[in-house]
């Protein structure tokens, strides 16, 4: 089980540098499109359209990771007064719950994109599908992260039946 956390963590650290690289091109093209506009009066084509779609995956991923982390929207009001066996099993409902929700949105991003992937951004001219891909890849990784914790909740679940 301590594999698992450690492989977590690691993935954590990859998918924190990627959603920070990207946070800190889109402050910079920012800063840049801002500067050109209103000091020369010139613009970057594609600049808005690329920070669009930085901004998708940022979120994407980033969804991904505050769920692995722990810090996704949860109402623990009364989770936290329960004791911890149903504490457990209700942490897991949570994240089955989750992870089936992303999977379904898999299922159906995946028909999505065929249908619409074809066709190209208007200035980039890059196709669709390449922005699109980032549902399945979020909700991918999500999964991944619900799987995890799942196993670290039944884990929590034996060890407190010991104690």
């Amino acid at each position: 089980m301590q594999d698992l956390m450690k492989i977590e963590q690691f993935a954590n650290r990859i998918l924190e540098f990627l959603v920070t690289a990207l946070f800190f091109a889109i402050l910079v093209l920012t800063i840049i499109l801002v500067i050109l506009r209103y000091g020369f009066n010139a613009a970057i084509i594609g600049g808005n359209e690329a920070m669009e779609y930085m901004f998708i995956y940022t979120t994407a991923i980033g969804a991904a990771v505050s769920l692995g982390k722990g810090e996704h929207i949860k109402i623990s009001f009364l989770l936290d007064r329960w004791k911890r066996p149903l504490r457990n099993a209700i942490n897991i409902v949570n994240y089955v719950l989750i992870a089936f929700i992303n999977t379904v949105m898999i299922k159906y991003s995946f028909g999505w994109i065929r249908s619409a992937g074809g066709f190209e951004s208007p200035v980039l001219r890059i196709p669709n599908w390449i922005v699109q891909v980032s549902v399945p890849i979020g909700c991918g990784l999500a999964v991944l992260y619900c799987l995890n914790h799942v196993c670290i909740e039944i884990r929590n679940c034996r060890s407190s039946a010991k104690d």
